[in-house]
């Protein structure tokens, strides 16, 4: 499970690594939802204890996505 760390802005992985960089993928005011990309240090997930499941070896990049709710769907939640 990752946490997300407010001080920092950034998500934290289960063995405490916090991600590097953020990006934002998606375009924007087209009514769909973007999404923050977090990604994190591959060097630290080779060697991580808790990479079974989590990295697959080989790749260049570990992400972590999270959607952005675009104002159709915020409206809906505080209508419910």
């Amino acid at each position: 499970m990752f946490d997300y760390n407010k001080d920092a802005g950034m998500f934290v992985c289960p063995s405490g690594h916090m991600a590097i960089k953020k990006a934002r993928q998606g375009k924007k005011d087209n009514g769909k939802n973007q999404t923050y990309i977090y990604y994190f240090d591959v060097k630290k997930c080779k060697i991580c204890a808790l990479k079974n499941g989590c990295y697959k070896p080989g790749t260049k990049t570990k992400t972590y996505h999270v959607p952005i709710k675009c104002n159709d769907y915020q409206e809906q939640m505080k209508f419910q």
